[in-house]
């Protein structure tokens, strides 16, 4: 088992914990509550990967959306429809299409 990711804003956390279940790389969250039991004291949610061999791919997913997310102000074009949409829309506004990261 490896801590793959840990951040105090815990959708970041949930946002990718989803992105591995889809992926089939099992996963588990702690620290979620610990502040409950810590008052004053700061505990950021973590996420671990189960299976070391797990590991390399994902790190290879948390790369990608962090990469996905690090980058708003840009404005891109949708593969599908051609529509330009704002840097923060992860889907075109227009068709619906999900932005593809390369974009």
């Amino acid at each position: 088992m490896k801590m793959l990711f840990a951040s105090p804003q815990s959708q970041d956390v949930e946002l990718l914990r989803n992105a591995l279940n889809e992926a089939g790389i099992q996963c588990e969250v702690r620290n979620q509550n610990a502040f409950a039991f810590f008052p004053g004291a700061e505990f950021y949610p973590e996420l671990w990967v189960l299976n070391e061999s797990d590991f390399p791919r994902a790190s290879q997913l948390r790369d990608a959306l962090l990469k996905l997310g690090s980058s708003p102000d840009k404005s891109w074009i949708c593969r599908a429809c051609g529509e330009e949409s704002e840097g923060q829309f992860s889907s075109c506004w227009k068709c619906g299409a999900i932005r593809e990261a390369s974009t």
